[in-house]
């Protein structure tokens, strides 16, 4: 409440500057500049804008700018803050010539002199329609003044419903509905509601809603404004209740039955609903949708992704990437041991490869399993235990005098089913059937009949004619013998000779 006090006061005062004698006023950035046409001195306008102020500075080409936005079409001079001070002469070699502005500083990135004078007496500086800077005695009474108010912060315009409009309302006259920087002071009123908000700007909140102080603008209110355990209120004729803005009064509160999902306001002899920051409104008028802030274009620039929350953003890097100090940096995965074998860095990603005599899994291309694409291979052995050697599936183990080999598997020959005809790949094995038969299950050959009029494992007879596969299939790791079942099948055919050999 304090600070809003502070700020009040200083809206105040700027009202008692400008009063009808402010023509216009422009606001850009934190500051507003407003132009007086009360025909003074270069102190007395000094004094009257340094109530809440100064006269204005031009140091920019962007302020010059605003000040023809200021002048335009005016044919009158125009103090600026622009000062000699008595004792110094005109230096030509200087930006400003020996002049100061008047918050005793001399910084400037920008001059527009209108010629060169050389004088030591106390001169002043004042504009016209040509934007050119004249010196002139301190004492001459131009037509007008240009003052500027700077404020720590100013507010951003409201969100808008596409079935309102907001009119604003400056503390220096200014109105519209299009303003790209509100000062503290600043009402803005939503049509036709006539929901009243007031611009403080202070470190909490930047919009406050009213009533607010009775002290300005009579808080708001449509009627009487009056303070009650510190705290405004807004009060109502005989007979009268206040509508759901607190500050315009209607005969009777619909909004107390609405079923608006955010805010309701009364209007006239119904209601209105609103939504919280960063929603919109329905079509049904009462339900609120979040806005998508990330349709936007270039919302959070070219690095960072725009992720949307409800009423708000978040500007996040993209995978791979981590924020450091509001910049995206790659991260490197490969530090993370996220490759079984080898690992390669790349911007936002990496990349995973196997060593010779390995292939990347389909399911996980991060893991590495054995590999040989012909029919041997040589061994994969650890190199501190020589015997300790792997081969892929599918292929078995064989030593010879010049080292140990992964040698393939013919499956077709080792007790594999097959319905009909089977076919050694290396490492696997497929099926495939006879002239007019179909494979189902990757091994069992099923006539036209038998596949569609069964959903159950048929066996059919063979029909002579035999036909060439016109392609290879591999079956499933479920129909694959791998070497470990090889090996039981051939230890237990093993055993079972013995047996009959020796009983």
């Amino acid at each position: 409440m304090e600070s809003l006090m502070r700020i009040l006061a200083t809206v105040q005062f700027i009202l008692q500057i400008t009063g009808k004698s402010a023509k216009s006023g422009v606001c850009v950035g934190n500051a507003c500049y407003s132009i007086n046409q009360d025909s003074t001195t270069f102190q007395t306008a000094k004094n009257k804008c340094e109530l809440q102020g100064n006269l204005m500075t031009v140091r920019s080409s962007v302020s010059n700018e605003v000040l023809a936005v200021l002048i335009a079409n005016s044919k009158a001079d125009f103090w600026i803050g622009l000062q000699r001070p008595a004792g110094r002469c005109t230096d030509n070699t200087a930006k400003l010539r020996g002049y100061v502005w008047v918050t005793e500083d001399e910084n400037t990135d920008f001059t527009n002199w209108e010629n060169s004078v050389s004088a030591c007496s106390r001169q002043c500086v004042s504009v016209s329609s040509d934007l050119k800077w004249k010196e002139r005695s301190c004492q001459d009474e131009v037509d007008g003044f240009l003052c500027e108010y700077n404020f720590n912060k100013t507010c951003d315009p409201l969100p808008q419903d596409f079935d309102e409009f907001i009119l604003y309302k400056t503390p220096l006259g200014i109105k519209g509905e299009d303003l790209a920087s509100i000062p503290p002071g600043s009402i803005a009123t939503l049509k036709p509601s006539d929901f009243k908000v007031l611009c403080v700007a202070d470190e909490t909140n930047s919009w406050i809603q009213g009533p607010w102080s009775c002290e300005f603008e009579n808080g708001g209110c449509e009627h009487q404004c009056r303070m009650k355990n510190g705290k405004p209120e807004c009060i109502c004729p005989p007979g009268e209740e206040l509508k759901g803005n607190k500050l315009n009064c209607n005969k009777m509160n619909l909004c107390v039955n609405s079923d608006c999902e955010h805010l309701c306001v009364n209007h006239n002899d119904s209601y209105t609903c609103l939504c919280d920051y960063g929603f919109k409104l329905e079509e049904d008028g009462k339900r609120c949708r979040d806005i998508d802030d990330c349709e936007l274009p270039g919302i959070c620039g070219h690095e960072k992704v725009c992720v949307n929350t409800p009423g708000s953003f978040e500007c996040r890097c993209p995978d791979g990437y981590e924020d450091v100090k509001g910049e995206c940096e790659d991260i490197d995965e490969c530090l993370n041991d996220v490759c079984q074998q080898e690992c390669e860095n790349v911007m936002g990603s990496y990349k995973c490869s196997c060593f010779q005599g390995y292939m990347q899994r389909n399911e996980n291309t991060s893991k590495c399993e054995l590999y040989c694409s012909s029919y041997e291979c040589p061994a994969v052995c650890d190199p501190n235990v020589y015997w300790m050697c792997k081969c892929p599936d599918g292929f078995v183990l064989d030593q010879r005098e010049d080292g140990l080999y992964c040698v393939d598997i013919d499956e077709c020959e080792s007790g594999t089913y097959c319905s009909h005809f089977c076919n050694n790949t290396f490492g696997s094995y497929s099926c495939y059937c006879e002239k007019g038969f179909y494979l189902l299950n990757n091994f069992l050959c099923v006539s036209e009949e038998e596949k569609v009029g069964s959903t159950t494992t048929i066996f059919s007879p063979v029909v002579s004619g035999f036909v060439t596969p016109t392609s290879n299939y591999t079956v499933d790791d479920t129909y694959i013998v791998t070497p470990g079942v090889l090996f039981g099948i051939v230890i237990c055919t093993v055993v079972i000779i013995l047996v009959l050999i020796f009983f």
